[in-house]
């Protein structure tokens, strides 16, 4: 039998190694053969002779034959092409060419700014679907619609393509320079597009070998709204290695890979301003926050009860913020008690001369309190009511006291108070731009630590528990849940819980007077049309699984789900808007609950469209490709600009309404509508593409007028805030160049005049940043630097800005400029791209 054995392998072994293993015909081994142009396909599709569609990493016949491990392609024809087709946008410093392994993405050349690459990876077990396509239910359940229909079960249908087949020359050779390097840009495919095999025979299925590539056509199906969907969300990461930080598609830093022309569009007003390079330093302080060093840094002793009480302002002072808080904070994040409240509060003031009997964590409470209205009081009214001297840091001191002495605390058991001052540590941060990175953190703690307590879980359960304090749990629960999914959104990750995780009712439609510690019943919720203490909140509460189950889909690493789901989800949500209660209050003279009541509506519209704008905002990206999500775009466009509407209206009416309804669901809006109006008709993709919204607002007149006066007046607004919070002049700079890149792109002839605008406006922000705080002594001893001469007005009386000419200028920042007057290399610094801090707004974006 050995003998045999080689004597087999010595026959084989005389055969050409090029031999194709499925042939038995009987080939001369020693016949000459006429060199043949090698066939463009992997080695399955060519050694069966089959027609490949020469998709990378997989092929289509190979994800059809189920082994995609074996879609390999030689690297002299995968690698060794000429270079006639351009690579990824700002893929031109990513180094040498080298291989890439089959699981790392690959860039595809840039369509209107969003870079794409295939995606093809294997489904989900279908385990994994009900949290990620919208269930109702724990896993266990049947799948769940929103409106309480059954969703129909995984589609194992017709197997996903990606784009046409001719793009292929374009996906490899977009490859090597984008395999190196993948930290700045890494860029995710589109959609899978369906195709349709011709009939395959009897015949053909016995005999795969025999195949012509002939007789294989194959055609596209569009897609239809039933049809599997396939979609990775835009993501940023920052850093390298295994020091990176992630943000999901909530962030507006995400949304940046839809200006492709921005860097560009900066670094051209750089150059033609040489201020910049002066007042650098400055600039850089503002930048970091005029409060970094000298006061959210600088040590201090742990608080003590003494301490604590010696921080507090005059009572006139503390009147007036704890007002606005009960009015605009309170009434939105119900966690307190009113009446109990006013009156510990009017116990506290009575037994200040004896410190010894007063509750450390009381003064906590209150001090919390007062940081979180700091920014909603006019400050010169705050002083005339205070005995002393009041510090424009007084707030962030509260904030950072009140942390420590709650991280000393070491609570073994967490009670609503330590929840109360837990939520409010979160709101008072928020209120002042501090630890935003650190938010998610926190409120996902603070879930878990409620959930330890049981908050999750009916009350009504427990006979321990009176009625007053039922009420108060289910309040602080619905609250931390709100909190977490608002952070959530904002950062573009998942919420901690579903509303399959509780079972908690949200609290009563009630007035705090109606309830107290000691009684025995229940009282009756009112309707939801009557206007009371808990409204905002019990009309939220409606509203919150669809919000939770969106924002668990849209932020998982994969949206699996059919665009039917998401149309569902849109009529859930717009039905909830269509909802609200027209509110009316009995005295047309108080004119604080008229202001509440203005703010419950605004803001309730706001967050609904908010999660309307991170449903869509996927599929309105693509909706320039594919037609069947032209709805997205409209619908888009539709949040966008009813958020800044609402924002301007409240705007208009105040300031401390302006500054409550402000949040991140605004600069996403802002950028959403400047995204459409940067867009041009030009940019769709196919001839074939319907008429759609892109064209309607470059084509009737006034429309790109009037959303560019609400991003203005959003615009305004961010200033505002971002005066008063401890970081915020990267984000209003970046917007600031973002409109005028729009202006710039809709009337081209006034693209200089818009430019001077962004410097204008970043000068007058440093200018009027440093006057406010020029006699403050956390500026240290640089002071207000050179803003003491009035910059903006210098500039201004100078020569505008210095030309530059095309040889200065280079896209890619591969030729620096010529020496200049004021103007240092950008070797040295980059002064202007400096102060945006690209490497968290460009260079790391990942659009997926």
């Amino acid at each position: 039998m050995g003998a045999e054995r080689d004597h087999v392998s010595r026959s084989w072994s005389q055969f050409p190694r090029e031999l194709p293993e499925h042939l038995g015909r009987n080939v001369q081994p020693d016949r000459v053969r006429k060199r043949r142009r090698r066939t463009m396909a992997c080695t399955q599709c060519r050694t069966r002779k089959l027609r490949c569609d020469r998709e990378y990493p997989t092929c289509s016949r190979c994800l059809k034959s189920r082994t995609p491990s074996k879609c390999t392609y030689e690297d002299g024809f995968l690698w060794q092409q000429p270079t006639t087709v351009a690579t990824t946008a700002f893929a031109t410093d990513r180094g040498p060419t080298i291989s890439m392994p089959r699981d790392t993405p690959i860039d595809t050349p840039p369509d209107s700014g969003i870079p794409t690459v295939s995606t093809r990876t294997e489904p989900f077990p279908t385990s994994e679907l009900p949290r990620m396509a919208m269930a109702g239910s724990p896993m266990h359940h049947d799948y769940h619609g929103l409106t309480g229909h059954a969703l129909a079960p995984p589609y194992r249908g017709r197997p996903h393509d990606r784009e046409r087949k001719d793009c292929f020359l374009e996906t490899v050779l977009g490859a090597p320079k984008a395999a190196v390097n993948q930290e700045p840009y890494m860029n995710m495919g589109l959609l899978p597009r369906l195709k349709r095999p011709a009939p395959v025979s009897e015949q053909d299925r016995q005999a795969p070998s025999q195949v012509d590539d002939a007789h294989i056509d194959e055609e596209e199906d569009p897609l239809s709204p039933a049809d599997q969907l396939d979609l990775a969300p835009r993501i940023m990461m920052r850093g390298r290695e295994t020091k990176t930080r992630f943000s999901g598609s909530g962030i507006f830093a995400s949304l940046v890979a839809q200006f492709p022309d921005i860097r560009s569009f900066a670094e051209e007003i750089r150059l033609s301003t040489p201020i910049f390079a002066h007042l650098h330093p400055d600039l850089r302080r503002v930048k970091r926050g005029l409060f970094k060093m000298m006061v959210l840094n600088r040590p201090f002793p742990d608080p003590t009860t003494v301490s604590l009480i010696n921080m507090l302002p005059s009572r006139g002072v503390v009147d007036e913020l704890v007002g606005l808080y009960i009015n605009f904070i309170e009434s939105t994040h119900r966690i307190l008690h009113v009446p109990s409240f006013l009156r510990e509060l009017d116990q506290f003031w009575a037994m200040l001369d004896s410190p010894a009997s007063i509750s450390a964590g009381f003064t906590v409470q209150v001090l919390l309190v007062l940081a979180c209205a700091w920014n909603l009081a006019d400050f010169a009214t705050l002083q005339s009511k205070s005995v002393g001297e009041l510090k424009c840091q007084s707030a962030l001191e509260w904030t950072l006291h009140a942390e420590k002495w709650i991280q000393n605390l070491r609570t073994k058991r967490p009670e609503i108070t330590s929840m109360r001052l837990s939520i409010l540590l979160i709101l008072a941060r928020n209120a002042h731009g501090m630890k935003r990175s650190q938010a998610w953190l926190t409120t996902s703690t603070l879930v878990k630590q409620a959930m330890m307590a049981g908050y999750h879980r009916d009350p009504s359960r427990y006979s321990r528990i009176s009625v007053f304090n039922k009420e108060m749990r289910r309040r602080v629960w619905t609250t931390i849940v709100e909190l977490d999914l608002q952070v959530a959104f904002d950062r573009g990750m998942p919420p901690s819980v579903q509303s399959f995780d509780y079972d908690a009712a949200p609290g009563l439609n009630i007035y705090d007077d109606e309830i107290h510690e000691n009684s025995t019943e229940v009282p009756e919720s009112r309707p939801p049309s009557e206007v009371t203490d808990s409204s905002f909140q019990y009309i939220m509460s409606r509203s919150l699984p669809l919000r939770l189950q969106a924002c668990s889909l849209m932020h998982s690493p994969r949206i699996n789900c059919r665009y039917e789901d998401i149309q569902r989800l849109d009529g859930e949500l717009n039905r909830h808007i269509s909802r609200i209660p027209a509110w009316v209050t009995p005295d047309t003279n108080d004119i604080v609950t008229q202001h509440k009541v203005i703010l419950w509506k605004g803001l309730i519209e706001t967050k609904l469209s908010q999660s309307l704008l991170s449903v869509h905002t996927p599929f309105a990206i693509e909706a320039r490709r594919e037609p069947l999500f032209a709805p997205s775009a409209r619908t888009r466009m539709d949040a966008a600009t009813r958020i800044l509407a609402t924002q301007r209206r409240l705007h208009e009416i105040s300031r401390t309404l302006s500054l409550c309804i402000l949040g991140e669901w605004t600069i996403h809006a802002y950028i959403s509508v400047c995204q459409l109006l940067h867009t041009t008709e030009s940019d769709t993709a196919s001839p074939s593409y319907p008429v759609s919204s892109t064209f309607l607002l470059h084509n009737i007149p006034g429309i790109p007028e009037s959303l560019l006066s609400l991003v203005e007046s959003a615009l305004v607004a961010l200033e505002e805030r971002s005066l008063l919070v401890t970081k915020g002049a990267k984000d209003y700079y970046f917007l600031s160049t973002i409109v005028a890149l729009v202006k710039a792109r809709l009337w081209p002839a006034q693209a200089a005049m818009y430019k001077q605008q962004v410097v204008e406006r970043v000068l007058s922000f440093a200018q009027i940043l440093f006057s406010r705080h020029m006699n403050c002594d956390h500026l240290g001893d640089k002071g207000v630097g050179n803003f003491k001469n009035n910059q903006l007005a210098a500039y201004m009386a100078a020569p505008t800005m210095v030309p530059v000419t095309q040889s200065e200028f280079d896209p890619n920042g591969m030729l620096p400029p010529p020496p200049q007057a004021g103007v240092i290399r950008p070797g040295e610094f980059d002064p202007f791209l400096e102060i945006f801090d690209w490497e968290d707004l460009t260079s790391m974006t990942f659009p997926c």
